[in-house]
């Protein structure tokens, strides 16, 4: 129990380092080297890239050499070169350079954490463990922006300080107090995340919810600072409380709504989370002419529509494969997450340099929708199932392909 709570500590450091600094990008890229908004979104979409090439590296030469903690060690301690490397350069291309290989190691990082969970729990206690985990993970991502904001008052560059100095924290924890595993559990590979696809691919309409909530994440974390900058004036640290109010309903739902499926079923919270952020996220940018208190409202309730969906995609794929898959359900409906992800900024990035915030955010509801409508067809027409209350698969159960 010891080591589970370490790993919550070193995930929350881990997930806080680069949430610090979203409050202050406008500042950060766009005044600094002089670049539009569409050039501003690569910063991300280079760090969310990172994480989709190096993440599934990691699961590889994690199992081939049978150890976690060197990939913890050397995370860190690159994350926090090169944390510091972003504030050196006056370059652009070269900062995105720095910022995939920044990304690059955190995913080793948190990815090998993830991992080390499972190592350390049994078939009792995994479900336990993993919620204990899931707080220090969603807080890390609630307070980052927050924290953020406030370092960014004292200096365009402390954000990044401060990611620096967190990652030698992780880095110096690990050494003295992670402890490798007695035995080693396997992670899928790539090649089996497609092999799942091809013999459950009822696994598709998950993965579609799971890659648009993760693109409008994307989208958010990087329009919303922007908007907040540019239409309302608003300073980086009350930016940054706004970024944590829209995460709050995510962390305060996230166990009830989970139950509440389990109750009456995944698809009926998924497709009401779904038309309530498609239709939030289509108002927001007009939400912003009527000032900061009205935009944050709207934001809050958008952080509810992303609460009613997450937990029942992540329990969905859970209800379609035996419990010795659950790894490689699970890769495949991460691998379709971080692929939204990456589109995020670049789709919000180019709506907002060429057309405005209203446009932009029209679109992204718009995303909402045809995601919904593409995941119910596929349902309905091509796996010929309603939208009712799905029995999660036992192991002794023949899965339906």
């Amino acid at each position: 129990m010891i080591q589970i709570f370490l790993l919550g500590i070193l995930i929350y450091l881990t997930i806080l380092t680069p949430a610090l600094l979203h409050t202050n990008q406008y500042e950060f890229i766009v005044e600094r080297f002089s670049v539009d908004l569409l050039s501003a979104s690569y910063f991300d979409t280079a760090l969310y890239a990172s994480y989709l090439i190096i993440g599934v590296l990691t699961a590889v030469f994690s199992n081939k050499i049978g150890k976690r903690r060197i990939f913890v060690y050397v995370g860190a301690f690159g994350s926090a070169v090169f944390f510091y490397l972003l504030t050196l350069t006056s370059n652009f291309p070269l900062l995105l350079l720095f910022r995939f290989i920044q990304g690059g190691f955190t995913v080793l990082v948190w990815q090998t954490l993830m991992t080390l969970v499972l190592d350390h729990s049994t078939d009792k206690n995994r479900g336990k463990n993993m919620g204990i985990f899931g707080i220090f993970l969603v807080l890390s991502m609630g307070s980052g922006p927050v924290l953020g904001g406030i370092l960014a008052r004292l200096g365009v560059l402390v954000p990044y300080y401060a990611a620096s100095i967190l990652s030698i924290v992780v880095f110096l924890l690990s050494i003295f107090l992670l402890q490798e595993p007695k035995e080693l559990r396997s992670k899928p590979t790539l090649k089996d995340n497609f092999l799942i696809a091809m013999n459950k691919p009822r696994l598709i309409i998950p993965s579609i919810f799971n890659f648009v909530d993760r693109l409008h994440m994307g989208f958010i974390l990087f329009l919303l600072p922007l908007i907040l900058q540019i239409e309302l004036e608003v300073k980086p640290e009350l930016r940054g409380m706004v970024l944590g109010l829209f995460s709050l309903p995510y962390i305060l739902l996230q166990y009830p709504v989970g139950k509440w499926s389990d109750r009456i079923g995944r698809y009926k919270p998924l497709i009401l989370g779904s038309i309530f952020t498609g239709i939030i996220l289509s108002l927001i940018g007009f939400l912003s002419n009527f000032g900061l208190f009205v935009i944050i409202i709207g934001f809050v309730f958008l952080g509810i529509g992303n609460s009613l969906s997450a937990p029942p995609a992540m329990a969905l794929v859970g209800d379609m494969v035996k419990k010795d898959e659950n790894a490689v359900g699970m890769g495949f409906f991460n691998l379709f997450g971080n692929l939204g992800i990456i589109c995020g900024p670049l789709i919000a990035g180019y709506l907002a340099n060429t057309t405005d915030f209203v446009t932009s955010f029209v679109v992204a509801g718009l995303i909402e929708f045809i995601a919904l409508a593409g995941a119910i067809f596929l349902l309905i027409f091509v796996f010929k199932e309603t939208p009712q209350i799905v029995k999660p698969i036992q192991d002794s159960d023949e899965i339906p392909v």
